[in-house]
């Protein structure tokens, strides 16, 4: 809705969170927003990368310790030390990769989750190829055998650590031991076949026990979201009027000490509304309190309609009293505010059987400045004062009451 020239000062908060009705829903929920799709699949990664940070300079020093203690370095010192240089840059660079994912993610999530998943299976594949590299030269022999162990159960470990992911579930241990098996092929021996057999039952094993640690990772996250949600979602029934469906003075008091707050560091106005409609009890008397609730319904959406922007707020104060907030808005702004909600209520056309009725009400009105000496309270009393005044002075109009930032006061009907 655009707001008329000389509704409110130049400042503009951001807007507050719609409902699924398209109303305004409270922007100070203290309950954690429920994760979404997008946000999930982030902390998969981060998670990943958590685990497997503890295992970025394993690869290296299993190599040289491997190696140094087979002899190997003896008789293939550019084996052993250049893999062992090569694991290292590999190790730094995963490092300092995952140092930066965070932010990272924030910038390309998918471009960033691709970037760390490549050099996770790089690092297993670079790893399947040393140790099929020692099957090749050194086939039956220590260093064949311990390299072989090692990466079953760098796998096995990779499995429990990384299984949650979908993107590494199957492709991590695929990519350690795929280069194996095509060594022990190209080396058939006995006991390679018997190797190669045994492998089979591995992987068959792997596929089974990343399938339960991806079940229980996602069952715990999705428990989690909805455990979230259903937080939210009762904190905001809690905050809200169960007839009107705008928040109640509960909710209220809770944005005015936060705008209060703010407005005390910005050095902004703040305006308060107190409407109150005019014989309500003579319309519940006449036409019956179901009616009455709906004449609640209707006055609660064209105050609604009233304001000029999402950061006005809205709220059932107490029978049919309501109460509205206006942030960064003076004592101008704040009267065309009020005249107009004034005019939408006047305009309100109810039917009950065959009567039309008509609505109105009485408005009070308050602005200050706020400061760290004065009460937030303090503003609700004025408008109160001002609505008393209005109803005095004939109902169906509002009234501008005297404040320490606003001098003038007066009633005025239309």
């Amino acid at each position: 809705m655009p707001s008329p020239s000389g509704w409110h000062t130049t400042s503009r908060p951001p807007q507050a969170e719609p409902d699924a009705s398209g109303g305004r829903r409270p922007a100070l929920l203290r309950s954690k927003a429920p994760e979404s799709d997008t946000e999930l699949a982030v902390r998969c990664v981060l998670d990943t990368a958590e685990r497997a940070s503890t295992a970025t300079f394993i690869y290296p020093g299993i190599w040289l310790a491997v190696t140094l203690a087979t002899h190997a370095a003896a008789t293939w010192p550019w084996l052993v030390w250049g893999n062992a240089l090569g694991l290292g840059l590999l190790a730094i660079v995963r490092a300092r990769y995952a140092r930066r994912l965070p932010e990272l993610l924030r910038q390309h999530p998918r471009r960033a989750e691709l970037g760390f998943n490549a050099l996770s299976l790089l690092s297993a594949a670079y790893w399947g190829c040393l140790t099929a590299t020692c099957i090749w030269l050194a086939p039956l022999q220590p260093l064949a055998w311990t390299m072989l162990m090692v990466t079953a159960c760098m796998v096995a470990a990779g499995n429990t650590m990384l299984g949650f992911n979908p993107a590494l579930r199957y492709p991590y241990p695929m990519a350690m031991l795929a280069p194996v098996v095509v060594a022990e092929m190209l080396v058939p021996l006995p006991a390679h076949l018997l190797v190669m057999a045994l492998q089979c039952v591995f992987l068959a094993y792997l596929a089974r026990s990343s399938q339960l640690v991806h079940q229980d990772y996602w069952e715990g996250r999705h428990a989690r979201r909805l455990a979230e949600q259903q937080a939210r979602e009762l904190e905001l029934a809690s905050l809200t009027d169960g007839l009107t469906q705008v928040p109640n003075r509960m909710h209220f008091d809770r944005q005015l000490a936060h705008e209060w707050a703010r407005q005390c560091r910005r050095g902004g106005h703040l305006s308060v509304l107190l409407v109150d409609l005019d014989h309500f009890k003579n319309i519940n008397d006449s036409f019956g309190h179901p009616f009455g609730d709906t004449c609640l319904q209707a006055v609660a959406q064209a105050l609604h309609m009233g304001c000029g922007r999402s950061t006005d707020f809205v709220a059932r104060y107490g029978g049919e009293e309501f109460v509205v907030l206006l942030p960064d808005t003076d004592a101008t702004g704040a009267e065309s505010v009020a005249q107009q909600m004034l005019e939408g209520v006047r305009g309100l056309v109810l039917r009950s059987e065959a009567l039309e009725v008509r609505v109105t009400c009485s408005i009070g009105v308050a602005t200050v400045t706020p400061r760290h000496d004065k009460r937030a309270t303090d503003l609700v009393q004025w408008a109160d004062s001002a609505l008393y005044a209005a109803k005095h002075g004939g109902r169906n109009r509002l009234a501008l009451a005297d404040t320490p930032s606003e001098t003038h006061s007066r009633t005025m009907s239309s």
